[in-house]
């Protein structure tokens, strides 16, 4: 009760006289900075909590907490004091106090070392205080404390271990503290993965039921989120550790992981599951990001772990919610992107066909479940709501033509396939009174491009079937021909045949003279015939073959009715127009504000939805990218004059260009000289590499002498040790053996004399009469 009684004398005053508010404050702030017992320094932090402390007391809490630190009861005072003085009142307000004493600790880097040292402390209310405390300061200044922290040996060591800590509020407030500090440092993000964060992670997630669990999932995926993303090291460590590998076993898989195709799949959905299965599915996205580093790798690496078939099932074939069937497509998409491999895998993969739903529950009077078909075929059915009673939204059908085209990007052999399948069911097709007949992928794109007016109440129809038809053909003259072979009328009944390229035109003219028509019906026409034209002799021979296709271009760029972006396409698709419709295209919004990779954002699709308008998606983000790359070439074509255009008879005149023939033979005997010096050059390098190679063998031998020798001088030393060892020990004999001879040498003198002795004694028995026997001269 002493320091109670210490803080209630400090608070009252000397004699009890009154005090006022601010007198108090500095009386303790004084007593914080000269009192020399720990129990005075006790009792005035403890008044101090309780009352409105300003910049008088604050040097003096951080001087008592680097030197009382070790006291729990101070410590968790001061930093509670510290964190509402930290606290701001009115964000983003620079004269607010809060932010001016995070500045001021901030200030000196071991201010916050000790906090991190406090962390140590296992009392509970201790560490959480310094996790609040922490946790504030970042939400102020996060680039501040995130420099003081990478100043501290043990800091960030000593934040992931919060994460083993088995009281679930100190492990979900270190979790929100991690959040915040791994947000744009890279530096902090790689010493936090090198703590194994992510086994940790996982760990945690596990414990919590997977996807199924609560916000501390949520939380955990977040963080992940930050260590992954744009982190090339990070991603490497997450692939060599095996984490990538459990991405599948997070999402979950309902069947058969051996059965022969993809099952649907019911489950329940509340709001928690959704938001921590879109987290998973975009930690796929993060990492298999287009045109990434580590991207081939973790594609490949993520297909052997089977993570198609949880996100196929997700994207494809499940009752999930609009938000997660696109992730999930995405998934696919960023998967297969650009890896043949990956591609393949994807080809051969069969999902079951969805059931009727209704009111999100599956029709009883349906049957049980579909035939089974391509998973390709199901991605273009979404894409162009083929799919009876199911209803997509626009987000997941942009996600399943983006997710096509992927499937197509860099795959010529792919680009084939899909073009070889661009045929018209025959109008006696058994199939064709059922409404839920099965169809290729090549008839559900045809269906929609030769008949606008099906599209008429949903454009986007045409739209994604044009957006996909050109991925097939893009850069690809074989498909190109393969689409182009494709006619349309039976000429065994009267009918002229009509090729697909000019059935497409006629479309177009039929949709374009409808002033109730949709833009996006024309726009998706224009697109796909700009990249079938482009590059491609033959098809715009085609193309000409028809007379009336001019002249409806000429119409459409001069009429004024027209959408901005019509006009634009038709000019972009003739080559006599004007450059200012181009210019108009290029800066319009339809080509600045076209979405990467397709993508709807949720915004736009909430208005759609409430407005019962259609999202802004007019143009194609790899279409955008094509009329970009062309635009200064064909914007500098149609400036110059006819006549500066050489035929190809005349590129390959003996004058070229106003260069003649003999300059164009100088400078083929210049290359000629190029290439032999090129040899040579080659051939000394060849012999550079092969004494290398030798310098490398003798610079080996040299080592392995260098190590023999070492190896030798070290017995030599131990047998010179040993050799000395010896000397000593020899000497030390000699001196013992030249005592022996010494002694010996006494006592041959001793003997000699007492033989004397014995002569003189029996000489004196003898004169006495003594008789002496020999005997007893013997044993003398």
């Amino acid at each position: 009760m002493d320091f109670l009684t210490r803080g209630y004398i400090a608070i009252r005053g000397d004699k009890g006289q009154p005090q006022s508010v601010d007198e108090t404050i500095e009386k303790l702030a004084d007593c914080l900075e000269t009192a020399t017992l720990l129990e005075d320094r006790r009792a005035a932090v403890l008044s101090l909590k309780g009352l409105k402390v300003g910049s008088q007391s604050f040097p003096g809490l951080i001087k008592v907490l680097h030197t009382d630190h070790n006291d729990g009861d101070i410590t968790k005072s001061i930093l509670e004091t510290l964190t509402v003085l930290c606290s701001v009142e009115r964000e983003g307000l620079a004269e607010d106090k809060g932010y001016k004493y995070t500045d001021m600790f901030l200030k000196d880097s071991p201010n916050v070392a000790i906090v991190l040292d406090v962390l140590e402390e296992f009392d509970f209310y201790v560490r959480y205080s310094a996790i609040k405390f922490l946790a504030t300061l970042s939400y102020n200044r996060n680039a501040g404390i995130q420099q003081c922290i990478l100043t501290s040996p043990m800091g960030i060591t000593r934040l992931v271990d919060l994460l083993n800590d088995k009281r679930d509020i100190i492990r979900n407030e270190s979790l929100l503290l991690l959040i915040s500090l791994t947000q744009n440092n890279a530096e902090i993000q790689k010493l936090v993965t090198f703590q194994a964060t992510f086994e940790k992670l996982l760990t945690v997630i596990e414990d919590e039921e997977g996807i199924s669990g609560g916000i501390i999932v949520q939380d955990s995926l977040t963080l992940m989120h930050n260590l992954l993303r744009y982190n090339v090291s990070n991603q490497i460590y997450f692939r060599e550790t095996s984490c990538m590998q459990q991405i599948p076993g997070l999402l979950g898989y309902v069947g058969d992981s051996e059965a022969d195709h993809v099952p649907f799949s019911y489950e329940d959905w509340p709001p928690q599951k959704i938001a921590n299965t879109v987290l998973v599915l975009d930690l796929c996205r993060i990492l298999t990001e287009p045109d990434g580093v580590n991207t081939a790798v973790n594609q490949k690496v993520m297909a052997q772990s089977s993570i198609l078939l949880p996100i196929v099932q997700l994207g494809i074939c499940s009752n999930a919610p609009a938000i997660v069937r696109t992730a999930a497509i995405y998934s696919i998409a960023y998967v297969v992107y650009g890896n043949e491999l990956v591609q393949d895998l994807f080809a051969k993969t069969v999902v079951s066909t969805p059931p009727r739903l209704i009111d999100g529950e599956i029709d009883p009077t349906s049957p049980p479940s579909g035939l089974p078909r391509p998973a390709m075929v199901s991605l273009i059915a979404i894409a162009v709501a083929a799919d009876p009673g199911i209803d997509y939204s626009y987000t997941s059908r942009a996600a399943a033509a983006f997710a096509v085209s992927a499937c197509l990007e860099g795959n010529a052999e792919a680009q084939l396939v899909l073009a070889s399948m661009l045929k018209v069911p025959p109008e006696d097709n058994i199939n064709s009174q059922y409404q839920d007949k099965p169809f290729s992928a090549g008839s559900l794109l045809l269906e929609s491009v030769q008949n606008w007016e099906l599209s008429a109440a949903d454009p986007y129809k045409v739209w994604f079937s044009c957006t996909i038809l050109s991925h097939v053909i893009m850069g690809n003259e074989q498909a190109k021909k393969t689409a182009g072979s494709i006619v349309f009328g039976d000429e065994a009944s009267g009918e002229e045949p009509v090729p697909l390229l000019h059935h497409i035109m006629a479309q177009l003219l039929m949709a374009t003279r409808n002033p109730t028509t949709n833009p996006r019906i024309p726009i998706g026409y224009l697109c796909l015939l700009c990249t079938w034209l482009y590059d491609s002799p033959e098809s715009v021979s085609l193309f000409l073959s028809e007379s009336t296709h001019i002249q409806f271009l000429i119409q459409e760029i001069q009429s004024s009715a027209n959408d901005p972006t019509v006009q634009g396409l038709a000019a972009f698709l003739r080559v006599d127009t004007f450059t200012s419709l181009l210019s108009r295209l290029r800066d319009s919004p339809a080509v600045k504000n076209a979405p990467q990779y397709l993508e709807i954002s949720p915004e736009d699709e909430s208005i759609s939805l409430s407005t019962g308008s259609l999202p802004s998606l007019l143009l194609d983000s790899t279409f955008v990218e094509f009329f970009k790359d062309t635009y200064e070439q064909t914007t500098r074509a149609l400036k110059r004059k006819p006549s500066s255009f050489k035929s190809k008879t005349e590129a390959l005149s003996p004058e070229i260009g106003g260069v003649d023939a003999s300059q164009v033979e100088s400078y083929k005997h210049t290359i000629s000289q190029q290439a032999n010096e090129i040899n040579q050059l080659k051939q000394q390098l060849a012999q550079f590499e092969s004494s290398k190679a030798t310098i490398q063998d003798l610079q080996q031998q040299v080592a392995q002498l260098e190590s023999s020798l070492k190896a030798a001088q070290g017995q030599e030393a131990a047998l010179q040790q040993k050799v000395s060892e010896l000397e000593k020990g020899r000497g030390v004999l000699q001196q013992s053996l030249s005592n022996m001879e010494k002694e010996q040498e006494d006592l041959l003198v001793c003997m000699g004399e007492q033989d004397m002795d014995i002569k003189k004694y029996r000489k004196r028995l003898r004169d006495r009469g003594e008789v002496v026997t020999d005997s007893e001269d013997e044993e003398e």
